[in-house]
């Protein structure tokens, strides 16, 4: 969890935003990469998820539980051989769960669906039956019925796609367990500064039109919130920096302005005497 988490938690405890941010962030350890239909995902770790439950709302079945509202097998996709005969159906195992929590001195309750293949054909053609189906289809749910609240937020919304956001949670979590946090914090401070100045010269002198030095701006901007953090800088650093790449951003786009205005100029003035010569 940033300061930034545990700032907002503790300055808005009657927010409706209180609770997802203080459980919006995930950190690296608690995720892998998994493949599923043929696509990459970030997974999150369920036991992961299970603790950050409890430490919100207290052990499970006192402060938080769930219970199985329905279960079936859902007949999937035909198999067939090879003339086209269909030989059997996949089946898809099927929860849906209702998770309740307590919160506030009040009870809530949130619904999700959880799937698994169960019984599925594999690419070399052999059937395959997933006795964990249910196991799995639970996990789903639960994790899908915790993102409602926030929990794990930034995977839902795709921010574990973004690199450096996931080097910034790395960082994080080599500073938490760092033995030596005087001689990490000046590693990282130094490494803000030389990306603040790397940042300011790119939207000052290297990008070539005013739309790309627009986009390179917003997405520096974005990062800068969280990179800060990271090195623990105070509000009013981080608005200085802030401020060096709004101006860096808007210098960039008057080089290039004037770069064109000059250049159309130019071209005004060669064509009279183009003129006269002809």
């Amino acid at each position: 969890m940033t300061a930034i988490d545990k700032d907002a938690g503790a300055q808005q405890p009657g927010s409706h935003m209180a609770l997802w941010e203080r459980v919006k962030t995930t950190p690296e350890s608690a995720t892998k990469e998994a493949t599923v239909g043929g696509q990459k995902i970030t997974s999150i770790d369920t036991i992961h998820m299970i603790q950050m439950a409890t430490k919100e709302f207290g052990p499970m079945g006192i402060g938080w539980g769930y219970s199985i509202d329905e279960e079936r097998f859902d007949q999937g996709a035909p198999v067939t051989d090879a003339q086209g005969t269909v030989i059997g159906h996949e089946q898809t195992h099927t929860i849906r769960m209702k998770l309740w929590y307590k919160l506030n001195g009040e009870r809530g309750e949130v619904e999700q669906y959880g799937h698994t293949r169960a019984v599925y054909r594999t690419n070399k053609g052999t059937w395959m039956t997933d006795g964990e189906a249910p196991k799995k289809s639970t996990s789903d749910a639960m994790k899908k019925c915790l993102s409602l609240l926030g929990f794990s937020a930034d995977i839902f919304s795709g921010l574990y796609d973004d690199q450096g956001y996931v080097a910034a949670r790395r960082t994080e979590e080599r500073l938490a367990k760092s033995d030596n946090l005087d001689a990490e914090l000046d590693r990282l401070r130094q490494e803000f500064k030389g990306w603040l100045e790397s940042q300011r010269k790119m939207l000052q002198h290297q990008l070539p039109h005013p739309r790309s030095i627009q986009l390179a701006g917003d997405k520096a901007l974005n990062q800068l919130s969280d990179r800060a953090s990271i090195a623990r800088l105070d509000d009013a650093t981080t608005g200085v920096a802030r401020k060096q790449l709004q101006d860096a951003m808007q210098q960039g786009i008057e080089r290039v302005t004037s770069a064109k205005q000059a250049e159309r100029q130019a071209q005004t003035a060669q064509q009279p005497q183009e003129s006269n010569h002809g």
